[in-house]
């Protein structure tokens, strides 16, 4: 009987390990959100990737039937409103053989900027969420999805 236990408890050990070590790996992009005052009324939302090397993601102005662009999601409130779309940095570029369409894409690390007008000068929340797909040479994961909230402090530019 002892030695059933110890044969099930090791296979299911050799099994199951694998897995949570290969998931605790698989993470090859860390973002940071933060917030810049600009004037009394104007701000910016930075969102910043930094990616493992050998990993990159995509350009949310990837197009075709390649891989899945970056996209940036924000939770509106009568506290704020955007002012444009998300400004990227300038993506690399090359053929991708596994899409086998030209991609724009980032490595080591992207920061993106999101301009805000502010409609108050009191204290609040923005919130919101950041989907990307990540690769490497040999494969991709699965699009994932990191959210966000931040503190935007109450203005004391008056």
């Amino acid at each position: 009987m002892f030695f059933r236990r110890l044969i099930v408890f090791s296979l299911l050990t050799f099994f199951f390990l694998p897995l949570k070590i290969s998931a605790q790996t698989l993470n090859p992009v860390k973002w940071e959100f933060s917030y810049k005052e600009i004037d009394d009324k104007n701000g910016e939302i930075i969102l910043k990737a930094k990616l493992d090397p050998d990993w990159h993601f995509y350009s949310q102005l990837q197009s075709g039937d390649g891989p899945l662009p970056t996209v940036f999601t924000f939770i509106k409130t009568p506290d704020y409103d955007l002012n444009g779309k998300v400004i990227e940095p300038d993506p690399e570029r090359k053929h991708d053989l596994t899409f086998d369409t030209d991609v724009a894409m980032f490595s080591l690390e992207a920061i993106f900027v999101q301009k805000i007008k502010r409609n108050n000068q009191k204290e609040f929340i923005i919130m919101g969420e950041v989907e990307c797909m990540c690769c490497n040479n040999t494969m991709c994961l699965p699009p994932r999805t990191y959210k966000f909230s931040l503190k935007i402090p109450q203005n004391e530019l008056k």
